[in-house]
């Protein structure tokens, strides 16, 4: 169904917004102030998804596209707006999402630029498949077969080519390739082969033509979207330190990285810092100019021993790198009040046992940097009771996508004044019951929070089978349900809902009965 639509603003994504019959429309490909004709893609009950297809009144905010694969890979969704205008969309994002799930209203500065829109990123990983080297179609595992991505450093280009003659040329090996991740720093290249099982990888070196690289070949014989497995072998190196290892976590974009970091060591305060979530340590190596003694924890073991390699080759004698989970680490060391937490977590936010930890400890200064503001607003939630925002700066790590960085730096509040008050307890005449007040707190003893994984081993252990969030999810809000605080609620639009089969959606509503939530 093709409708005319006049969009009202933009959505969280770059997508237009508009309104019909009562439903809120998403318009993918058009902008705010525009008239479009467009055709649904998604009809649900309260919403709409469209995609345009004709543009009858153009904003001055659209330009034109320069990249061919434009709508066809899932790459990139704002190519279409001007860029001053994507800064402004992501600063809305970020202001939006924490006041929707924290309740609070943050002053967001404006988004940081990038210095590029275009050749910005440091990293690449493409899929392959029946030799096909590119990037997936929006919302599918079809692979778009591409010969240059405008977002990645020239040097992609040759590097796919090389890819290719290898596919043609070993064809037997070449079939279990799935995938290609490779890295850019200081010149020097890191280049990894995904493949499913051992193959032999010395020809593609032939078709190579870089100076310093390094060639590893990865092994993952998963059936899932997990790219790269635990084993690596490296298969050819020069010019590169041993250091910089396929495994170690680096940000896309150099010049934003610079910036995001300056703007953390600036908000350092007190003798001990802790890097939580450090990668390879690159932050955490700079930190140790600014306190008496840093840690760095980080899970990836690769990680930890190239950062522990680069401390001692910096001679920097006040840092301790410990391998491991940030959730069972962090509650475990002794810090004080006097001093700032560093938290950079993947895309899933920060563990709950982590901020319990914090909450604990209460250091002076928290400093988040975060690349979800759905999951850096549920994290901040528990944490404004003790701490105020004084900081919130988004900036523009991925250009030209709906994904952005955001620094928020948390410092602990001070108490206004004290009031001394004399009470005196007992059963008394004029005195406070402490029987009377244990009895209205059991009464007014909140229940306890019944989480979704609380639900799902109920079900497994019930019923003998298992039932994935998203299911539990789609059978609450038939119901009715409030489905406040999710995490990924900003992103339900990216992947139609999932439906459970009638026996899972009957195991769901007596599991809600049982736990007294419906």
């Amino acid at each position: 169904m093709k409708k005319t639509y006049r969009i009202q603003k933009f959505g969280a994504f770059g997508e237009g917004i508009a309104y019909d019959d009562g439903k809120t429309v998403f318009v993918k490909g058009a902008i705010k102030d525009e008239t479009v004709i467009a055709k649904t893609v998604v009809e649900k009950k309260k919403y709409r998804v469209a995609s345009t297809v004709a543009v009858v009144e153009k904003s001055p905010l659209r330009e034109k596209p320069p990249c061919k694969y434009y709508g066809k890979c899932g790459g990139c969704s704002m190519q279409h707006i001007k860029y001053d205008s994507q800064l402004e969309i992501k600063r809305d994002f970020v202001a939006d999402t924490i006041k929707k799930i924290t309740g609070v209203n943050v002053t967001v500065e404006k988004t940081v630029p990038a210095e590029s829109s275009y050749r910005y990123r440091n990293k690449l990983s493409y899929p392959i498949k029946d030799q096909r080297v590119g990037l997936y179609r929006e919302n599918s595992h079809e692979i778009i077969d591409i010969e240059d991505c405008l977002l990645q450093k020239t040097w992609n280009v040759p590097l796919i080519k090389a890819i290719r003659k290898y596919l043609k040329e070993k064809k037997e090996d070449g079939e279990k390739v799935r995938h290609i991740v490779a890295r850019e720093k200081n010149g020097s290249i890191c280049i990894t082969v995904v493949a499913r099982k051992k193959i032999n990888l010395m020809p593609l070196t032939s078709f190579i033509e870089f100076q310093n690289y390094a060639l590893y070949l990865n092994v993952n014989d998963g059936n899932d979207n997990v790219i790269l497995g635990d084993d690596y072998y490296c298969i050819y190196s020069k010019g590169i330190t041993p250091s910089f290892h396929p495994a170690s976590f680096y940000q896309v974009n150099d010049f934003i990285e610079e910036k995001i970091y300056s703007a953390v060591e600036s908000f350092v305060i007190g003798e001990t810092v802790i890097d939580a979530y450090c990668g390879a340590g690159n932050l955490t190596l700079r930190l140790a100019d600014k306190a008496k003694f840093v840690y760095g924890i980080e899970i990836c073991e690769q990680a930890v021993e190239t950062g522990r390699e680069k401390a001692l080759e910096l001679k920097k004698k006040n840092i301790e790198f410990i391998c491991g989970d940030c959730s069972t680490e962090l509650p475990k060391l002794e810090y004080y009040g006097d001093s700032t937490v560093v938290l950079d977590p993947p895309r899933k936010g920060v563990d709950e046992k982590v901020i319990n930890a914090l909450l604990k400890v209460l250091p002076k200064r928290i400093v988040y940097v975060s690349c979800n503001p759905a999951t850096l607003a549920r994290d901040l939630k528990p944490l404004l009771d003790a701490y105020e925002v004084i900081s919130t700066v988004p900036y523009d790590m991925f250009p030209q996508t709906d994904h952005v960085e955001t620094l928020v730096v948390l410092s602990k509040k001070i108490p206004d004044s004290h009031i001394n008050i004399d009470v005196e307890f007992g059963e008394g005449e004029g005195q406070f019951s402490l029987k009377k007040i244990k009895e209205c707190a059991e009464a007014r003893k909140p229940k306890e929070k019944v989480t979704y994984k609380m639900i799902q081993e109920y079900i497994e252990k019930t019923y003998g089978f298992k039932v994935h969030t998203a299911y539990i999810a789609e059978v609450k809000r038939d119901l009715g349900l409030p489905m406040y605080d999710a995490p990924n609620a900003v992103e339900e639009l990216k992947r139609p809902r999932a439906h459970p089969t009638p026996k899972m959606a009957k195991a769901i509503k007596e599991t809600l009965k049982h736990f007294e939530i419906i």
